[in-house]
Parts: C-alpha cells; structure tokens; sequence
C-alpha cells in the first residue's frame, strides 16, 4: 500500500517546516492518522543515523529537528522529564523550554494543515527580515494567510513580550502581506488558561482605540473591518477533534467574543 512507501523526501521536507517534533506528528502530518506506522519507525532513526535529523530523548519519548535549529548543539536536557524538576540547571530548562515551545509549534501546524491540507507552508525563516516572524505560515489559495504564534506559559508572563509581537505585526504586517501576496490574519495559541487569555484580550480591548488607528490599513476582511489578531488558549484548542481547527468557534477577537477562522481560511 502507498503509505509504507512513502518517499523519504517528504519526511525531509516535514522536518524543514516543523520545529521539534514527535514520530506521532509526521504519521498525522502523512497520514491523518497516528496510527502505529512502520516506515515511519524505521526512517526516522535512519534520518538521523545520516545527520539529516537529530534527536533527543524528552521525558520517555525521542523528539526530533533538523540540525539547524540545534545549531550544532543539541538541547540540554539530562534526565528531566517534561515538567519542571528540583534541581535542574539553568541550561536543562532552556532546554526543556524550547523542546516545549518547538512541540507547541508542531503541534498547532499539524492541526491547522489537516483541517484544509490545499494550503501552501512556508517556514519561519521565510519570515526574517521583515520585522515580525511568526512560527510558520499558511497561504491558501484563495489568497488568505494564516500566521502562528505559540506562547508557552514561561512567554506569556514576560507581557512585554506579547505586547512587542503584537506591535511588530502591526508595524509590518503589511510587508509581509506585500512579500506573499495574501491578506494575513495573526493567530496567538496560548498555553495559559482560558479565562486568562480572555482577561488578556479584554485589556486589548479598552485599548482598541489605538490598536485600531494602527492596523485599520493592513487588514479589511469581510466580517473584521480592522485588526488581524485572534486569540486561543492550548488547552482548548487540543480539545477541538482533529481536523476541525480552522472550523471550530474557539478563537477570540479584539471584541471579546468567539469566532471560527474559516471566513479567513
């Protein structure tokens, strides 16, 4: 059957877009399905044994990337687990972090791919130089695109980060739009609590009035007038079945109420 056969070069090209990212993830990302799968077994630890991936162990399972996110070094990780232990140094949580965040990043990208799977990946460092760089994109061809940013708790709570990101879209949003031709809409998946994020959407709110005169110019979509950004926490968005992310009505907008993404897909 043509799912054992599946050529190589396209667990590569998965790789290139992905940040960190489990055997489950390319099945589903193949497949739609995560289902035990043997190639897929077989070719990953192959990939790395030939230096096209590397790999690390993270709690009691192997995560993997290409080797210019490790930048020649891989993640220091010891023997921690996934969630936060005493004792750890410096270094095993910056590492823990950004496997965390790389997951997250994943994750969101494969959900979002299989809920319409005609749209085009662009990788994130497709986006430097422009002035904002989300996680990656996706261009549909009907000339929307669909940018992420996945927010680990750890991010979150520096809230002039989130601040800056949203800032730098609204300063350079319509040059990205310009480089792909496609009116964008910036969604932020936040591993927080839901009520959380819409506390934190309902401050943007009381501050709609300057956010507004901002981004007014870049984006006019035919339900929004102004203001690309939408708003989900993790947790519910991991809820929504496989498949339905674009459909399901869990994002908020600047308004505080919940919207699906499919007018924008």
């Amino acid at each position: 059957m043509a799912r054992h056969t599946i050529p190589i070069d396209r667990y590569i090209e998965a790789a290139q877009v992905f940040h960190w990212f489990t055997k489950e993830h390319i099945t589903l990302w193949l497949l739609g399905s995560s289902e035990r799968h043997r190639r897929t077994e077989s070719v990953l630890p192959k990939l790395v044994r030939k230096g096209r991936l590397r790999s690390v162990k993270f709690g009691k399972r192997l995560v993997y990337s290409v080797p210019r996110r490790t930048k020649g070094k891989l993640p220091v990780l010891l023997k921690e687990g996934p969630g936060y232990e005493p004792k750890m140094t410096e270094e095993a949580i910056a590492g823990r972090n950004k496997v965390v965040h790389g997951l997250g990043c994943t994750e969101c990208l494969v959900r979002f791919y299989r809920s319409k799977t005609d749209g085009e990946i662009i990788a994130e460092r497709f986006f430097y130089g422009l002035g904002a760089v989300p996680e990656w994109g996706i261009r549909y061809p009907n000339g929307k695109l669909l940018l992420l940013e996945f927010c680990t708790e750890n991010n979150f709570q520096h809230s002039n980060m989130m601040k800056g990101k949203i800032n730098a879209y609204i300063r350079h949003l319509e040059k990205i739009e310009e480089k792909f031709q496609a009116k964008a809409i910036v969604v932020f998946v936040i591993d927080v609590p839901r009520d959380t994020v819409e506390s934190f959407v309902g401050a943007l709110k009381r501050d709609v009035g300057s956010v507004a005169d901002d981004a007014s110019a870049l984006y006019e979509g035919d339900s929004f007038p102004f203001n690309p950004f939408f708003f989900t926490d993790y947790k519910k968005f991991l809820e929504v079945p496989f498949g339905q992310q674009l459909a399901a009505p869990i994002y908020f907008w600047i308004d505080g109420k919940e919207y699906p993404l499919k007018q924008h897909d």
